[in-house]
Formats: structure tokens, sequence, C-alpha cells
């Protein structure tokens, strides 16, 4: 989906309309101050790409405003989506049967079974 290139026109009717006050954090937007139009609710949570939902917001606030709340909310929406239509990842992975079992190694509380030849005993 391609975004809507806002004419200067359409901008300042959008500001103006909202009175020049960030629609997130409540301040006044100062003129050369960098804003921009922020949509009210988001496209992809099924927000309207028009002028009802045209906000102004002070720029700091809509980049922190959509990285705390906006991100997390439509990746949610994303799975619930996914796990609606049955797109699961699957289960697991695919296993290797691994290596054979080795015989256990010889201890130090187990007699040897080795000829004495074997050992060193000499004497």
């Amino acid at each position: 989906m391609t975004r809507r290139r806002l004419s200067t026109r359409a901008r300042a009717a959008i500001f103006l309309r909202a009175n020049g006050v960030c629609h997130l954090c409540g301040g006044k937007i100062t003129p050369g101050e960098a804003w921009d139009v922020s949509h009210e609710i988001p496209l992809a949570l099924g927000g309207a790409d028009d002028e009802t939902n045209w906000r102004p917001a002070h720029r700091k606030c809509h980049r922190a405003w959509t990285a705390e709340h906006d991100q997390p909310a439509i990746a949610r929406a994303k799975r619930r989506e996914a796990k609606h239509i049955g797109a699961r990842a699957p289960k697991g992975t695919l296993k290797a049967r691994g290596f054979a079992k080795a015989e256990p190694q010889r201890r130090a509380t187990r007699p040897l079974t080795k000829p004495a030849a074997w050992r060193g005993d000499f004497f």
C-alpha cells in the first residue's frame, strides 16, 4: 500500500483544524518546528487514510509513540491474524538421531580386568 503524498494546502488544513496542537502530547506546535501528519488509528490496524484520521504531531512525539505503542500493537495484530488463519511456524525442528551410545568409561572404583602384564605389575 502506498501512502498518499499530502499537499501543503492539505497539511495546513490539518494543522489549522487541530489549532496547532499535537494530538499525542497536547503541546502547541510552534512555527518552524518539525511536525508530522500522524494517523490517529494506524493504517495497519484498520485506520482510514483520509482527513478523518489525520492529526498533527510533533516529530519527536510521533516517532516515540510509533516505536512504543503502534509497532507492538501491529505485530500483535499480525500474530493474531496468522493464528486465526492457521499459518504457524512448525512446532519443532527435525532432530538428527545423534551418535551411538558409547560404553561407560572405566572408573577408579571398578577393578581392572586386564592381565597383570598389561598393567605393568611385574613385581
